[in-house]
């Protein structure tokens, strides 16, 4: 087939133009398919990539052209928005780092590089514990998250000298972790950086010493008051140890970064002015006094706190037994030995327990950030809209758009991921450092597909017959069980069962007899009827009762053979029994 050389970019993308502004990600297979039908040409990958560069050029106009708009898009806000203060401020590159530490809150986080400009967001946490995008620039104290950037560590530290300053653990956890694998040291390290106090955290940092003594020296380089809750402070009723909002976010606005800022910052204002409408409506649904989430945290707590044992020592101040530790809960300063209530501002068990003892309502004692009217009032706010780009005032503002490097191959969207996430599954980690448990050998370091004990029957124990339901049948015949007590072994080493073992190690049966009015030596006639036994259930009593001739040879018949059995058993012990055990009880069923 010869090249069609009248056909060009330029004059494709004017022809698809309609189709571009309704789909702006619309795939090159596609493309080449719709000029195939429609046009009847063939044409390669790159020429469709050329037509969509060239549609979205038509369609955005250059980046000289777009940064021209700035002026105009300053003076849209401040009409829109007249209490708004928008102010546009020009650095250079090698001032990124100062500058950023100014538009940071509670979780910061600068984004890779996007186009022609980089993206600064501040992160919080709302009641609910969901993201909630504070601004993109402001002066609030809070608590800060960041991934140990050193841009970040300097800017902060120099513009909030006070501010508490914490490191990512899961970014820490995944240096950490290239050199420790394992599973255990998975659960060794998120043991002791989620342990709420000193006492819980040495403990979890001994196992790991025990499992691992260059592991356990190597966690404390990184310095754990960084990342550890134990060493967090309280003034501020979050636990949060990862920037995990900060990437939720970063793949909220994923398709509106790859646009430029003005049309970015649109797309952003967008989502997030439907998102607070969105997040109300559902809140004023909720009728309970915390939110969702935290009540659902809450009930775990309250059945965690039946384990609890509580001794008051006066009206507000507690002692708390938990299994085999105490702790110390005071209602009034609201705070407990484990530091888990003082921390994220929810009462944990111990507290719960006492509250409880207290007839008191465990939701009254929640930090009010966590409840539904603080959450109205946080999404209280309102973005307002604004006009299109037709409707802007003109301003004479020429700027030219910031030099950059364009590199070779395709710009990366995604963030950069974990070497060893599953790329299939978002979030979601493979299963490379697990150690494998065999199904077949029970055995570590392999699994049942090449088990080395494959096909041998000594691979696992045999397994153990099943038991029938109900109780078992008498088969007729007397089973002898004899007790031999030692008179050298102590009584503090033996194990008794309640109303089983008696005084002078007799056994001792519970049980009502029924018997039927016959022994083994005489029968006479009387009128009560009714046997006095000793045995589980069923006994052999003595008793007296009327009996017919019928009766009485059956009586006689039993009465023989019980003596018979007994003569048997006796001359059985006397073979058999050993000369040192002096002690013996011979019981017959």
């Amino acid at each position: 087939m010869d090249r069609m050389k009248q056909c060009k970019s330029n004059w494709m993308a004017e022809q698809l133009l309609d189709v571009f502004e309704a789909r702006p990600h619309w795939p090159a297979k596609e493309i080449i398919d719709c000029i195939r039908l429609g046009f009847k040409v063939v044409v390669k990958k790159q020429f469709a990539y050329k037509v969509k560069y060239k549609a979205h050029k038509l369609l955005h106009g250059s980046m000289k052209q777009h940064y021209a708009k700035l002026g105009s898009y300053i003076a849209a806000l401040k009409d829109a928005s007249p209490a708004s203060d928008v102010k546009l401020v020009t650095y250079l590159r090698r001032d990124i780092g100062s500058q950023c530490s100014k538009g940071c809150t509670c979780v910061l986080r600068l984004l890779r590089r996007v186009g022609l400009k980089d993206l600064m967001v501040a992160i919080g946490r709302d009641g609910n514990e969901q993201m909630f995008p504070i601004a993109w620039a402001g002066r609030r104290r809070g608590v800060f998250v960041s991934d140990e950037h050193q841009a970040i560590l300097s800017g902060i530290a120099s513009v909030f000298p006070s501010a508490e300053h914490r490191h990512c653990a899961r970014h820490i956890f995944a240096n950490w972790h290239k050199h420790h694998k394992g599973d255990e040291m998975k659960l060794a390290f998120w043991k002791i950086a989620q342990s709420y106090n000193l006492a819980d955290m040495n403990d979890a940092y001994d196992e790991l010493e025990k499992a691992d003594e260059a592991a356990a020296l190597s966690f404390k380089r990184y310095n754990p008051k960084c990342f550890c809750r134990a060493y967090m402070s309280t003034s501020c009723k979050a636990d949060v140890i990862t920037s995990n909002l900060a990437e939720t976010f970063n793949g909220y606005i994923i398709h509106a970064r790859n646009k430029h800022l003005v049309d970015m910052m649109e797309d952003i204002t967008a989502q997030l002015m439907q998102r607070l409408v969105v997040k109300r409506k559902e809140m004023q649904q909720h009728t309970g006094l915390l939110c969702p989430r935290i009540q659902e945290r809450l009930e775990k707590e309250k059945h965690e706190a039946a384990k609890c044992r509580v001794i008051p020592s006066s009206d507000t101040l507690f002692e708390v037994g938990y299994y085999l530790d105490t702790l110390t809960v005071d209602l009034d300063a609201r705070k407990c030995t484990c530091r888990k209530w003082d921390l994220n501002g929810i009462p944990c068990c111990h507290a719960i327990a006492c509250i409880f003892f207290c007839h008191g309502n465990a939701e009254d004692y929640v930090h009010e950030s966590y409840t539904r009217e603080m959450y109205l009032k946080t999404y209280s706010g309102t973005i307002p809209p604004l006009e299109g780009e037709r409707h802007w005032p003109t301003v004479n503002m020429p700027i030219d758009p910031p030099p950059i490097k364009v590199g070779p191959g395709r710009p990366r969207k995604n963030r950069v991921k974990d070497p060893h996430e599953n790329p299939k599954k978002q979030g979601k980690l493979t299963r490379h450092g697990i150690e494998m448990t065999c199904s077949s050998c029970q055995r570590k370091g392999h699994n049942k597909r090449i088990c080395p004990n494959k096909g041998s029957t000594s691979a696992l124990p045999p397994p153990q017959p099943k038991r029938k339901r109900g109780r078992p049948k008498s088969t007729g015949e007397a089973s002898i069980s004899t007790v031999h007590m030692h008179e050298s072994q102590g009584h503090h080493d033996n194990t008794v069962e309640p109303g089983r073992i008696g005084k002078g190690g007799k056994v001792a049966y519970t049980g009502r007899g029924r018997g039927r009015g016959a022994d083994a030596g005489s029968i006479q006639a009387s009128t009560s009827g009714k046997g006095r036994g000793r045995g589980r259930g069923k006994g052999r009593g003595r008793g007296n009762g009327p009996c017919q001739d019928n009766q009485l040879q059956d009586h006689q018949v039993r009465a023989t053979s019980m003596s018979a059995k007994v003569d048997q058993t006796r001359s059985l012990e006397a073979k058999t029994a050993p000369s040192s055990l002096p002690n013996k009880i011979v019981v017959i069923n």
